[in-house]
């Protein structure tokens, strides 16, 4: 084996934590193949203890002092010792070397939140979050956060002094998604009224606001929300989609009026997202409601051709030809 697939086994075997076998291959092809700073960061990786993988990293950042995977696993194990400001030290470290790595802005931000330091570590989750979208982490971090202050003295402190101060209304739906997510709906809602209050025009709000109300069985609520945030943006895709879920969600049967309306909403969301698999799905749906079963088929052919792998659509296909096509 040549070094970069000795490393993509040491890495199949650490995501199993199967460090017994990784720490053998690490010994006997690694330190063979690899350089020393390598060789040091993965038997750090592949070490158990916080103490002995701090002693690892210490020695691949002596070999490397620009490894900033050495620099950033090693502030992890610091943290995990409690030792915070050394762990601080050296994910300032790595944002020297790499100004763009979030991770290192994520990680930063836990250990303030260890240090109570909450102003901070929300400044380092939004940072994170800014440079990668993408990073589930750091929107996790974030939510922790907003959660376990709210209503807390520190919460407010937070509001007042976030880079947020001056677009709040982002603060409060944040927290808004963070207390739904926890199962608390009215503390949810309350959040979406303080951001909707602070910017009436700010479409996304409405959106997971008539989510909230869509779960809770207030169509009429949801409804309203839905159609507010496509009012301010034509784009929405999201709002089109759920209201025109709702004609699912009734105890009473649709009227036909109710479900061309729905109808309508989705067109309008797969033109807005031509690969909208859901929408097109559900569109066949209303269409076989309303008798209109060779537009129904048409409308599966659609979706088969952008995922074939579509078991719903093959079942309710079938069931069009077979039960009213035949």
């Amino acid at each position: 084996m040549n070094k970069f697939s000795v490393i993509q086994k040491i890495n199949e075997y650490l995501s199993q934590k199967d460090y017994i076998s990784a720490r053998k291959l690490i010994r006997n092809d690694l330190k063979r193949l690899g350089s020393k700073d390598e060789y040091y960061l993965y038997s750090g990786l592949a070490s158990i203890e916080p103490e002995e993988r701090i002693k690892n990293y210490e020695k691949a950042i002596a070999a490397n002092p620009q490894n900033i995977d050495a620099i950033i696993n090693l502030a992890n194990a610091q943290d995990e010792i409690n030792d915070y400001d050394n762990a601080i030290l050296n994910y300032n470290k790595a944002i020297e070397i790499d100004s763009t790595c979030a991770l290192a802005y994520n990680n930063r931000g836990f250990t303030y939140y260890h240090k109570k330091d909450y102003e901070k570590a929300l400044s380092d989750y939004d940072k994170a979050i800014l440079l990668n979208p993408k990073l589930q982490l750091a929107q996790d971090n974030r939510i922790k956060l907003l959660s376990e202050l709210d209503g807390k003295k520190e919460f407010k402190n937070l509001v007042q002094n976030s880079e947020e101060k001056t677009n709040s209304y982002k603060f409060y739906f944040n927290l808004g998604m963070a207390e739904a997510r926890l199962g608390k709906y009215n503390e949810a809602e309350k959040a979406y009224n303080k951001s909707i209050k602070l910017n009436p025009s700010y479409a996304p709000c409405y959106i997971f606001r008539g989510i909230l109300e869509h779960s809770r069985g207030n169509f009429e609520k949801a409804h309203a929300d839905y159609t507010k945030a496509i009012d301010i943006d034509k784009n929405s895709i999201d709002a089109y989609f759920n209201r025109a879920q709702l004609i699912f969600s009734k105890e009473t049967q649709a009227t036909e009026e109710q479900l061309r309306a729905a109808l309508l909403d989705l067109k309008q969301a797969v033109e807005l997202d031509s690969k909208f698999i859901d929408a097109y799905y559900s569109i066949a749906v209303i269409q076989k409601k309303l008798g209109e079963y060779q537009e129904a088929i048409r409308t599966l052919d659609t979706l088969l051709e952008i995922a074939p792998e579509s078991v719903n659509a093959r079942a309710l296909k079938k069931l069009l030809i077979k039960k009213y096509l035949n």
